[in-house]
């Protein structure tokens, strides 16, 4: 087996698992930067804290590598195009980005925060590792709250963006 096969394999297997979809930004020298990202998870309560992966070569990468800050905001399924434009690699690499989206900037960091999005964690870089073909970046969260938590949630299973049609209320939820 090639390493492209066993790569394409590794894929299709990994894509079997339901994952939210998130925006990860940051900032540095003013200029804010974000990419679509499923890779994300919590990591701990206390202190609070969560865990992003990125490409080597994301220019997302190198901008939180030299201002050690970065903000998640969980997207919605409502949110589908802006997810697929903040992946499209050929999207500007300045403010022009965010031309026509709702953001605010995160009260620890700075950093662009979704403003329709599900939640946002504001973080600051606690350790980034390299790991094969990608670098984990585990941050602590310096604030984080809901946005819209009563909207559904976009997913992304096989290769494709998702949603659940209903959701829990709060209250059932608890």
């Amino acid at each position: 087996m090639t390493n492209q096969d066993q790569a394409a394999g590794f894929r299709l297997a990994a894509g079997t698992f339901a994952t939210g979809v998130g925006i990860v930004s940051s900032v540095y020298d003013d200029i804010p930067l974000a990419i679509t990202v499923n890779s994300f998870t919590t990591v701990s309560l206390q202190p609070p804290m969560v865990l992003i992966c990125l490409k080597h070569r994301s220019r997302l990468l190198a901008q939180i590598r030299n201002s050690g800050i970065l903000a998640v905001t969980v997207l919605a399924a409502d949110q589908r195009d802006i997810a697929r434009w903040f992946a499209d690699a050929r999207r500007p690499s300045s403010a022009a980005a965010f031309a026509g989206v709702r953001v605010h900037r995160a009260p620890a960091t700075g950093c662009l925060v979704f403003s329709e999005g599900l939640a946002y964690f504001d973080c600051q870089v606690r350790e980034l590792s390299e790991q094969g073909d990608h670098a984990v970046v585990i941050s602590e969260t310096m604030s984080y709250g809901p946005l819209h938590p009563a909207k559904a949630p976009l997913l992304y299973l096989h290769g494709t963006y998702r949603w659940i049609t209903s959701t829990p209320s709060a209250a059932s939820a608890a």
